[in-house]
């Protein structure tokens, strides 16, 4: 043996300790850390990191790795992106800044390959015991951020907890990542900004919502996503439910009826006085496209190769892939995202609850996918990972 572990996987409670572990450091203060030459270093990314070697080790102790096919085709799938944005970098240079380029590749070169070695362990997790933890952690850090949402519109002011709820190189600096709709803050929690809290939250929304029994706990969720006050979380949000309700038109159209009210509330009362819309219709058809619109504007035509020098993925995704690296760059990063769901629709034995979250994701990546923000992507491997637990056959 090369080495001797006292501590192992094959423990079960060792296993749920290490998954409690990764769900307080990235679902709830997934922004706690500290910056290192201007790059967010955070407790959750360095506790993947101590999990990666650790899974690392025992896998060369044990000298055999055995992990599903799906996982094995999807971690592939990963990489012509990665090797093409190489390439691409090589020749055409780069324009963006130190940190953009090393959340690049850590987004899409360690964590695919992260949740890869740690596939064969998370699936030993009991499953009724992972389900639930997510979905506590759901609502509370939903019910936090409703607290944090009253409390910054009475008093002005944000709870900052420095290396916890914040980077302490962020430290004051919230009210400048684009929280505000007007003179009213979005729901941040502890994500720092209302966007990527929507998203991210959008991507465990399904296991939250098959896991509670609660209609007042759905209600806290449900309200915290509103009050991100994001047109990208309420499509993504309708775009759920439709999906779960496509055969149950009653149902859906009384969700409809239901968010219709809390709409009109918005309109009613908020849009007037806080908002520089005047009208919720202005708000929700706002032409602009919440700034978008320039990224629109920016599109000069067709290029395999992208037109532009590679910068930072901004919010509409695919356009901005297309852009900087052209129909290659896109239709590799389309193989990269998508194939997990298409090897999900098509093999048996997956678990299709945590599809959706996936689904609903690339959905909103046509509005803004928050794509290299911590942790929105260690977000999307996981539910990706978690799709496959099913999988009876193996690649070793």
């Amino acid at each position: 043996m090369l080495f001797n572990f006292k501590i192992s996987y094959t423990n079960e409670k060792i296993r749920e300790y290490l998954f409690l572990l990764a769900t307080i450091l990235l679902i709830f203060i997934p922004k706690g850390g500290f910056k290192l030459a201007g790059v967010p270093i955070t407790w959750g990314y360095l506790y993947l990191g101590f999990l990666f070697l650790l899974s690392l080790l025992i896998i060369l102790d044990k000298k055999k790795f055995l992990v599903s096919s799906n996982h094995f085709l999807s971690y592939l799938a990963t990489l012509p992106f990665v090797l093409y944005f190489s390439i691409n970098l090589f020749f055409r240079g780069y324009d963006g800044t130190l940190g953009n380029l090393i959340a690049f590749y850590v987004s899409f070169g360690f964590i695919p390959l992260c949740f890869l070695l740690l596939s064969p362990f998370i699936k030993k997790i009991n499953r009724p015991y992972l389900d639930t933890l997510i979905s506590k952690a759901v609502f509370w850090v939903s019910f936090y951020g409703i607290l944090l949402f009253l409390f910054k519109q009475l008093t002005g002011h944000y709870i900052e907890i420095p290396y916890i709820t914040v980077n302490s190189g962020d430290l004051g600096t919230l009210e400048d990542k684009y929280n505000m709709r007007g003179s009213l803050y979005k729901l941040i929690s502890t994500y720092n900004n209302g966007n990527i809290f929507g998203v991210c939250m959008l991507l465990l929304f399904p296991i939250f919502h098959k896991q509670n029994q609660s209609k007042i706990k759905l209600a806290i969720v449900v309200l915290a996503l509103l009050l991100t006050l994001s047109r990208t979380v309420w499509l993504g949000l309708l775009f759920y439910f439709i999906l779960i309700y496509r055969d149950r038109i009653y149902k859906l159209i009384k969700i409809y009826a239901l968010l219709g009210i809390i709409f009109l509330f918005f309109a009613t009362l908020l849009m007037d006085r806080f908002f520089q819309y005047h009208s919720f219709s202005g708000f929700v058809l706002d032409s602009n496209l919440g700034g978008r619109i320039n990224q629109i504007r920016q599109f000069t035509g067709l290029s395999f190769f992208g037109s532009q020098t590679f910068d930072f993925i901004e919010e509409i995704v695919y356009l901005s892939i297309f852009k900087q690296l052209g129909i290659v760059g896109l239709l590799l990063f389309c193989i990269s995202f998508f194939a997990p769901i298409y090897l999900a629709l098509t093999t048996k034995g997956n678990n299709h609850t945590y599809l959706l979250g996936s689904i609903t994701y690339l959905f909103v990546c046509f509005s803004d996918g928050c794509m290299l923000y911590i942790p929105t992507l260690v977000f999307f491997y996981f539910v990706c990972d978690l799709l496959f637990l099913g999988s009876i056959f193996r690649h070793k």
